[in-house]
């Protein structure tokens, strides 16, 4: 059965509450986390005023905390925007491994140079493995083990169970970078604190989801809820549902991190029920 797929829409201006570089990286390390623990496939950085080099550091951040450590210091220069990442959490997913290697096994691969066999990869074995087809070098890709013996022989291929995010970083407003994705989402579900409250349309959310192959959820800033950053009342139709995710809140704001983990909280129940 075809796994169903989850895109989620942050701001850039995620960070403009702080200047402090430490800070940031945590909050961004929530957002990965939170994408993770609930199997998000996506995760979309959009640009609502913020800066070209704003977006460029969440992405980087995100970019990484997906990235297995065996292959971090290979594929991320050392620079002064990532100095903090030792605080991020790690994701402990399949696609970062702490076992021995065996065949069958799906690994994420650095491919490191061609030759006449095929392509010298990276898999964070004691060893690197041959691909045997000839690939782009320099390239994170998914490969599965065939062979495991003196040689490692593996082939691209990814698994069919959660392999982590991808990041995508638009540069564009929230509108047009929905409307970037291909394929597009079937569902668009926007989250707002004047939305109606989740519980109030619970089997209309069930039955919606039920329905959709590719779901998008957005996320305001905090400063500009979704009301200000959809404006016109032609784009605002691209959003199916809106919702207020934390209905009855005890604090005047929930900021953008916290809502991203009680909304997928509260999806991840939806999906997983009967």
């Amino acid at each position: 059965m075809e796994r169903k797929r989850l895109s989620i829409f942050v701001p850039a201006s995620i960070l403009s509450e702080t200047k402090d570089l430490r800070i940031k990286t945590y909050k961004i390390g929530l957002i990965g986390r939170s994408a993770a623990i609930f199997k998000a496939d996506r995760i979309v950085i959009y640009s609502d005023n913020s800066d070209k080099e704003e977006v460029k550091f969440i992405s980087d951040v995100l970019t990484y905390m997906n990235t297995p450590q065996y292959l971090r210091k290979r594929v991320f220069p050392i620079t002064r925007e990532l100095r903090n990442v030792g605080i991020l959490p790690p994701l402990r997913t399949p696609h970062h491994p702490t076992g021995e290697l065996s065949e069958g096994d799906y690994r994420q691969g650095l491919t490191l140079k061609r030759t006449k066999k095929g392509t010298v990869v990276d898999i964070g074995a004691d060893r690197n493995a041959l691909c045997k087809e000839k690939l782009s070098v320099n390239k994170v890709m998914s490969f599965k083990v065939v062979k495991f013996g003196k040689e490692i022989v593996i082939d691209p291929d990814v698994p069919d169970f959660y392999w982590g995010y991808k990041v995508l970083s638009t540069n564009k407003n929230l509108y047009e970078s929905i409307r970037t994705l291909k394929p597009g989402p079937d569902l668009v579900i926007g989250t707002s604190r004047y939305a109606t409250p989740i519980t109030s349309v619970l089997e209309e959310v069930k039955d919606r989801l039920k329905g959709s192959k590719h779901t998008a959820i957005l996320f305001g800033g905090p400063y500009s809820g979704l009301d200000e950053l959809i404006s016109s009342q032609n784009e605002k139709e691209i959003i199916d549902l809106e919702v207020n995710t934390v209905p009855s809140q005890g604090t005047k704001t929930v900021r953008t991190e916290e809502a991203v983990l009680a909304t997928l909280s509260v999806f991840n129940l939806l999906l997983n029920t009967e």
